[in-house]
């Protein structure tokens, strides 16, 4: 059995935030705000109604239910607005580091330039620049095609943006598969970007494979299919690719029938690389801490598993290896200090 940590102390430790989508971290009078003056369809009056509206079965439908509300972002300001909220609602919960991602193509086709959107995101890790380490992974989606994200992978090394701390693929992997983004990916692998791959999540294991072997992923969004191949299980471990795991968007996506199918805790006890994180937060109402308590209280985690779990998140962090062990001396001083 694990020991009894108060919520307090969850609230309290240093974390790393690796895995969260920046158009599902939009607080709710925000969305309210920006569904209003856009002259939505359906305007929710509250942030209950809001909620309701957020409805999905499946990873289709939540998709849906997510561009119902961040189609809405049509200005760099309320991109701003986003991001400022989220690192402030991070730093409340002792997030010491993060790593969001954001649809920049979105963006890119609303008129703005590559460089403008970076420069606004910057503007707003800078402001929370002694509170919390901020970077952005370039979200590459599925649904816009070979193309389309080649020539994005293309602009982001070309702009080589201090803020860029690699791309990241996302999307439905069983109506876009892994193959079909190989250019993208080994342009950015001759770039020296870094790269994670959504991949067992909507399919099992062969997708984790082909993330690795086809666009030689660095890292795992999710992953947790790959339980289903002990083969593939062992090479994660002994290669040690970082999993990011989201316990609340697999429950809600019905990856998972309930909490204790996750195989969250046994990744972590056979020595995978595996971190917490939120995905897209506001969507599924949850918190970073929120979702340390649901795995401290459902696997019975001890304290050092807990420590380790924030560890395997800046070991997972995409970093030079002098900023990655400056990363890991303020964690270790925060921990100490708890």
């Amino acid at each position: 059995m694990g020991e009894e940590l108060d919520s307090d102390f969850l609230q309290r430790m240093p974390k790393v935030e690796l895995h969260l989508h920046l158009e599902g971290a939009i607080q709710p009078a925000t969305a309210i705000d920006l569904m209003r003056r856009n002259g939505a369809d359906y305007v929710p009056e509250s942030s209950l109604d809001l909620k309701r509206l957020y409805r999905f079965e499946d990873l289709s439908q939540f998709v849906t239910a997510l561009r119902s509300v961040s189609n809405h972002i049509q200005r760099l300001e309320d991109l701003q607005r986003i991001a400022r909220e989220l690192l402030d609602n991070l730093i409340t919960q002792n997030v010491r580091y993060i790593e969001f991602d954001c649809a920049v193509q979105k963006y890119l086709d609303l008129g703005f330039t590559l460089d403008e959107i970076l420069a606004a995101l910057q503007e707003c890790a800078e402001e929370a620049a002694d509170r919390i380490e901020a970077r952005l992974v370039i979200n590459l989606q599925r649904s816009h095609g070979p193309q389309k994200t080649a020539e994005l992978v293309e602009r982001t090394a070309a702009l080589d943006h201090p803020l860029v701390a690699g791309i990241g693929l996302s999307g439905d992997e069983s109506r876009y598969p892994q193959r079909d983004y190989r250019r993208a990916f080994d342009l950015a692998r001759e770039a020296g970007l870094h790269r994670t791959v959504h991949a067992g999540e909507a399919l099992g294991p062969d997708s984790v494979r082909d993330a690795l072997d086809l666009l030689h992923a660095e890292r795992i969004d999710h992953g947790t299919r790959a339980i289903e191949d002990p083969v593939l299980v062992d090479r994660l471990r002994e290669e040690q690719i970082p999993l990011t795991q989201c316990l609340s968007s697999n429950l809600r996506l019905n990856i998972i029938p309930d909490l204790h199918s996750h195989p969250f805790p046994l990744f972590l006890r056979q020595g995978l690389v595996v971190a917490l994180h939120t995905d897209d937060p506001q969507v599924f109402g949850i918190t970073l801490t929120g979702e340390y308590q649901l795995a401290h209280s459902g696997f019975s985690l001890t304290r050092d598993e807990i420590r380790r779990i924030v560890f395997n998140g800046v070991q997972g962090a995409f970093l030079p290896e002098n900023r990655r062990e400056e990363l890991h001396r303020r964690i270790t001083e925060a921990w100490a200090a708890l």
